[in-house]
């Protein structure tokens, strides 16, 4: 089911917003009500970097390659809007040279893994964040310094890029010499919208990834945004998301072809941290695998994306449901895709009656995260069983409700499938859409969400007592101790919102245990 150009001029009629492309290319900030206290300043500087691309990034590559010269592999540090963008590059580039790898997780049994399976002597690691006082991050800096200095390894600097903007903490320290080199990045762009400025080019500069066409696909898709008045790419996509949503559709359901899957990472960011506020926004449901049609409550939309040369999603609920469809003609067309994106929710914010640039409710999780660690509390707040808080969420939902699982457990494939196999129970015994990250991860994504979105989430933190640990050199607390307080942070978080959020332990068999509540699930829906 697509949209056309006759849908179209009846949306643009009915949210007022016939002259939308001028004012967004303006940068009129009267198209959104008003930022939160503290959101404001310019945060549309994404809207230039289409023409800057090549300039940017193509003078300054042999000085980066030279610089690392030798790496194998680039790692990079960083989380949410730093560290999205490389990982769909690096799911749809597999045979970069160096090798880009992603770090966004404190689980000390994946950091773990990472400094076994790293080579040390030729690995690279870029510090990415935006701040420069984002804690995961700098954590990981330390942790890889120190492994690096125990390797024999003389100047652990070389091994180091900073990337952060203009004046921060991070950017100071490079100024002095502990990194190999500095790249500052936009202040005008957030993290959500940077997926265009260096902290996604400077790692497909230097594993060699193809950024002139990359350019060519940002370049042809902004002009299609600034010039089409008819069959605008990231007009129609934008009321085609908030038209639905405003009528009950606000789950936005992704179903991608297998090279994009990580792609579904970056969109919900984008879509939950700008859309997720003042009670309203659209919730994006990513790597849910595919139900049977009577599952799916009216409550969705779905939104197909399809590389060329992978097959197309289908289902019949396509049919029943609505549906838009993007076809990537190629792996550089993910730069157009980003700035499509950027623009078709900036335009859906409008629509829906929100500022999209701010996120007031993430520093709260932070917050209490940090006094959990200074107090050394993190198990003050009660948890409970898996089994007992599905059985909760299936007693209390209510139509349009959704579950969201976050895991603070070592991501793993095997994992993500066993939430899955729970994922499709759950919805198909309750009809109720579910989504599931890792933490810290979705802390930096969905996790604004969850507490200025709609009221219709139910949280589920799953935690684990780690098996071992890692120390975080220069601090009081270790791997373990961080990424507990940060689950317990969010919980009591979303409590303080008036959301239901459960801290649920899981026991030493995760999968194990995750299996026997969905076994247990089907059983009580049979009965």
């Amino acid at each position: 089911m697509t949209t056309t150009s006759s849908i179209l001029a009846a949306r643009r009629a009915r949210f007022g917003i016939s002259d939308i492309v001028r004012k967004v290319w303006m940068r009129d900030t009267h198209l959104w009500p008003d930022p939160s206290s503290g959101g404001e300043g310019d945060w549309i500087g994404w809207l230039g970097l289409p023409a800057k691309i090549r300039k940017r990034f193509g003078l300054a590559k042999a000085r980066h390659h030279q610089a690392l010269a030798g790496m194998t592999s680039i790692n990079v540090l960083g989380m949410g809007g730093s560290s999205l963008t490389p990982e769909v590059l690096s799911n749809l580039f597999p045979d970069a040279d160096p090798s880009l790898n992603v770090l966004d997780t404190v689980n000390p049994a994946a950091i773990s893994t990472a400094l076994e399976n790293i080579d040390l002597k030729t690995a690279a690691f870029i510090v990415a964040s935006k701040s420069g006082t984002t804690v995961e991050p700098l954590s990981l800096e330390a942790i890889f310094r120190k492994a690096l200095t125990d390797a024999g390894i003389n100047d652990p600097s070389a091994h180091f890029v900073a990337l952060s903007d203009p004046g921060t903490p991070l950017t100071q320290r490079a100024g002095d010499g502990e990194f190999t080199f500095n790249i500052e990045t936009p202040t005008s762009v957030g993290g959500r919208f940077s997926a265009l400025t260096e902290f996604g080019m400077i790692p497909a500069s230097i594993c060699h990834m193809p950024i002139d066409d990359m350019t060519r696909s940002a370049l042809s898709m902004a002009y299609l945004c600034r010039h089409q008045a008819a069959d605008n790419p990231g007009i129609e996509l934008g009321l085609f998301l908030a038209t639905h949503a405003l009528r009950g559709r606000d789950k936005v359901t992704f179903a991608m072809s297998p090279g994009l899957e990580r792609f579904g990472l970056w969109l919900e960011q984008l879509l939950a941290e700008s859309t997720g506020k003042d009670n309203r926004g659209l919730i994006p449901v990513a790597g849910e695998p595919l139900l049977p049609p009577e599952a799916y409550g009216n409550d969705r939309q779905f939104i197909r994306i399809t590389l060329a040369g992978e097959a197309r999603a289908e289902s019949p609920a396509f049919d029943e449901h609505p549906t838009y469809d993007i076809a990537l003609p190629n792996q550089a067309a993910i730069a157009g895709e980003f700035f499509r994106w950027e623009f078709a929710t900036a335009v859906a914010a409008c629509a829906i009656g929100v500022y999209p640039f701010d996120q007031p409710d993430v520093e709260s999780a932070k917050q209490f995260a940090r006094a959990a660690l200074e107090t050394n509390s993190s198990d003050s707040l009660p948890s409970t069983s898996l089994s007992n808080a599905v059985n909760q969420a299936f007693d209390n939902h209510s139509e349009r409700d959704y579950l969201a699982i976050t895991a603070f457990l070592p991501e793993s494939t095997a994992l993500t499938n066993a939430v899955s196999e729970l994922r499709t129970a759950i919805s198909t015994t309750t009809g109720m859409a579910t989504t599931f990250g890792y933490g810290p991860r979705y802390l930096h994504s969905t996790g604004q969400l969850h507490k200025g979105g709609p009221s219709s989430v139910t949280m589920l933190a799953l935690t684990q007592d780690p098996d071992i640990d890692i120390p975080v050199p220069g601090q009081s607390y270790t791997l373990g101790d961080l990424s507990a307080a940060q689950a317990a942070g969010d919980v009591q978080a979303l409590r303080d919102k008036g959301r239901r959020a459960q801290l649920v332990k899981i026991g030493n068999n995760p999968i194990q245990e995750i299996k026997a509540v969905q076994i247990s699930l089907a059983q009580r829906e049979s009965t």
